[in-house]
């Protein structure tokens, strides 16, 4: 009996022991490690992982290597092993790694040989670790799983029937709406809910024929417009011409989204109905709205005095407004030519300085819409800019002169070398004249010697007959050097030569060569 009271004493010991020692682990912390990651990235782009430790009370320190497919993905940031430990404070810490898709496929990110203890115990409380997949694709890939589908399962508009019915394959309709419509409700549903859908919903119109487009773009990024000619009808429509072109008058106020700079909205009548109109009273304009026959809405100048309309070409550059005019009001400055250059949509006159090939800059004639001024401004084509244009006109001037100065010193300058090649000309063909010239005053002695000759002997002989006298031969350049002497003494050196001619001369008979007759 004794040793049972013993055994049972002993076990009741032991139980408390186990009761004292081990109650507080019955609610020690829980702990794990998870890991986030994008469902799907992109081949050739980078994406990133995160890990986080976190516990159900305040972690102590933890240890873990994150564990990739080094042939799937490349690390671009982030530490693989790590070591921390905790404050007391902390419950949770997070950890982010770069990676770059480098294939297709799927790359799995996951902790391992990881540890986490409980910062009160120092007890190990890691109780799971996640993990996380990442499916990767190249781009050709992606796009080819688009869905390519662009129709409309439904088209309408609120108060008004379409014409013809609606049919996702017919892409133009027509539709009318009662008088003093301002806004219309356009509803259109797509056949698929991953393509994209603008113009519908609620959008503003006027009088007349207002066109209205439906643009559908599938996933895959093809594009289909479906077009509503939308008229709102109006009591007696007032039509206009200009330029040749058909506009109606838009009468409603409210029809402008942007009114220009210096502009108010006004009321004015035309052909005794109200129409709103826009009034800039520095400039002294007025503007009014109208619609083509596409049902464009874009405003005109009105003159109130001839009432007519005109276009309005309004730009805006470096803090001005201005509307550019077809003639000028003043002179055209010195030098300058008359032109168009393109402004926006518009092409408008402009000038051109006519000694300049510059293409950017043009000078044009133009009414400052805050101002009401008018002058001439530069307009910088390249980067679409105005400048004031203050004219020095005695500038101009002497421009002018400097380019006809150069001109008349080149014209002068050619002149000069005209003059010169002919000097030279002439001096290298001088010693040729000069020879040409003493040859021809020897031929005339010669000739009048002979004639001399003649005379004196009726046997009258040719000085160039007799082979033993000296002849007078003509002298080639090369041959012969006229020596610079006197007139004078050229004359009796021929008389002295003709005398001693004569003196050498033989006293001949004539003799017949033929046989005499036996």
């Amino acid at each position: 009996m004794k040793k049972l009271y013993k055994k049972i004493l002993t076990g009741a010991f032991i139980l408390l022991f186990v009761f004292l020692f081990k109650l507080p682990n019955v609610d020690a912390a829980s702990c794990r490690i998870g890991v986030s990651a994008p469902s799907s990235a992109v081949v050739g782009q980078s994406f990133k992982v995160t890990v986080t430790v976190s516990g159900s009370a305040s972690i102590g320190s933890w240890e873990y290597t994150l564990s990739y497919d080094s042939s799937k993905v490349r690390l671009n940031s982030g530490t693989l092993h790590v070591v921390d430990y905790g404050n007391g404070s902390k419950t949770s810490a997070s950890y982010t790694y770069s990676f770059t898709a480098l294939t297709s496929g799927t790359a799995t990110f996951k902790p391992v040989n990881a540890s986490v203890l409980d910062y009160t115990s120092t007890n190990e409380c890691l109780s799971s670790t996640g993990s996380a997949s990442v499916s990767m694709k190249t781009m050709a890939e992606i796009e080819a799983g688009y869905s390519r589908n662009n129709n409309l399962a439904s088209l309408s508009v609120e108060g008004a029937e379409l014409s013809p019915a609606f049919d996702k394959n017919t892409l133009e309709y027509s539709a009318t709406l009662p008088v003093d419509t301002t806004k219309a409700k356009i509803i259109a549903t797509p056949e698929d809910s991953k393509s994209s859908i603008t113009g519908a919903g609620e959008i503003d119109v006027v009088d007349g024929l207002n066109k209205v487009e439906v643009v559908v773009t599938a996933q895959h990024g093809e594009k289909k417009t479906y077009v509503i000619n939308l008229t709102v009808e109006e009591l007696d429509p007032i039509k206009v011409k200009v330029d040749g072109k058909n506009y109606t008058i838009v009468r409603k106020s409210g029809q402008i989204e942007d009114i220009p700079v210096g502009f108010s909205e006004t009321k004015i009548k035309i052909e005794d109905q109200e129409v709103a109109a826009y009034e800039n009273k520095e400039a002294s304009i007025m503007l009014v709205a109208l619609k083509d026959e596409e049902g464009e809405v874009r405003l005109f100048i009105y003159d109130k005095k001839t009432k007519k309309f005109s276009k309005f070409n309004e730009v805006a550059g470096t803090g001005l407004y201005l509307l550019i005019l077809d003639e000028a009001d003043e002179d055209i400055p010195y030098g300058f030519k008359k032109t168009s250059v393109k402004i926006g949509d518009d092409k408008v006159t402009a000038y051109k300085y006519v000694l300049d090939d510059d293409k950017n800059h043009y000078l044009v004639y133009a009414q400052n819409l805050q101002t009401g001024d008018k002058g001439f401004y530069v307009y910088d084509k390249e980067d679409a800019s105005f400048q004031r244009y203050y004219e020095n006109l005695d500038n101009s001037k002497n421009t002018i002169i400097m380019y006809l100065f150069f001109i008349a010193a080149g014209l002068l300058l050619v002149l000069l070398l005209i003059i010169l090649v002919s000097i030279f000309k002439n001096a290298f063909t001088k010693k040729e004249r000069k020879i040409e010239k003493y040859q021809r005053k020897i031929d005339k002695l010669k000739d009048k010697l002979n004639k001399k000759e003649n005379d004196e002997d009726n046997d009258s002989y040719d000085i160039d007959e007799v082979d033993e006298r000296p002849s007078i031969k003509k002298v080639e350049e090369d041959e012969y050097v006229v020596p610079k002497k006197s007139r004078k003494e050229k004359l009796k050196e021929l008389e002295d030569a003709k005398k001693r001619l004569d003196k050498s001369k033989p006293k001949y008979r004539r003799i017949s060569l033929e046989d005499d007759d036996i």
